[in-house]
């Protein structure tokens, strides 16, 4: 993946629905974090959705998510996607970063309401941004969550190599559990998530998101408190086509008031 150059004057683009919108590659002077911004043009837009990468992407991996892109700036949403400085998995710094991306949008389209999708490791760093509740959002679509620090440490290879780093854990992983206790989605008390509703998109073929043990049990724990979640089963392995059902994704977002 290659950052988009940066330039005074947006690139105009259109959707597969034709959709006119300006491109914004910009870097947060706040954070000096990169962004794509999104823009529908000939509207006053009233919704942001922040997409939020998966482990070794960017901020231009909202182009493989195409369908989705597309289908939200039809629908007049901003769509702002940010690299976060890579694989935090959440952290204190991906938050730091989030919240200065939040300011620079909000004083350029104010807009009133502000959504989430977290796709894989970026469903850590949504669940997070609920649980800090630093900036206000409406609703959050997690797409094949890695929502258990535990389980991508026993995964092994990169995804261990970058959790280590983002929460300086010791190799023999003594200290795993003390260091991402507050981080680490699975342990989240369900009130973290109040007032929040969230979708969840899993698939029992993926061998990342486990449905069984990590994510159909987490969703259970968040509706017994009465939050509002709510699982939707697809099939395909990690983040397969069918995890991004567009009209649905978009449905949601619009719905929620």
């Amino acid at each position: 993946m290659k950052a988009r150059e940066e330039s005074a004057v947006p690139l105009e683009r259109h959707t597969a629905g034709l959709t006119r919108y300006d491109e914004y590659a910009i870097t947060i002077p706040a954070s000096g974090d990169r962004a794509l911004v999104l823009v529908p043009q000939g509207v006053a837009p009233a919704a942001a959705v922040y997409y939020l990468h998966g482990r070794t992407a960017d901020e231009t991996s909202i182009d493989e998510r195409a369908g989705v892109r597309d289908g939200l700036l039809d629908a007049g949403f901003v769509v702002v996607s940010p690299y976060l400085h890579g694989d935090l998995w959440g952290n204190r710094d991906a938050q730091d970063a989030l919240g200065a991306l939040h300011d620079w949008v909000s004083c350029r389209w104010p807009v009133s309401r502000r959504f989430l999708i977290g796709e894989s490791m970026g469903a850590t760093t949504a669940a997070n941004a609920i649980r800090l509740r630093e900036m206000q959002w409406k609703g959050a679509v997690l797409v094949a969550p890695s929502l258990s620090m535990r389980a991508v440490w026993e995964r092994g290879e990169h995804g261990r190599d970058t959790l280590a780093a983002a929460y300086g854990l010791s190799a023999d992983e003594h200290d795993l559990e003390s260091k991402t206790e507050a981080w680490d989605a699975v342990r989240h008390e369900p009130d973290a998530y109040a007032g929040v509703p969230i979708r969840v998109y899993a698939s029992p073929e993926d061998a990342v998101a486990n449905i069984d043990e990590v994510t159909g049990p987490w969703v259970q724990r968040l509706r017994a408190a009465s939050m509002t979640a709510e699982l939707v089963v697809v099939s395909g392995e990690h983040v397969s086509s069918d995890h991004f059902r567009v009209d649905d994704i978009v449905a949601f977002f619009t719905n929620q008031s």
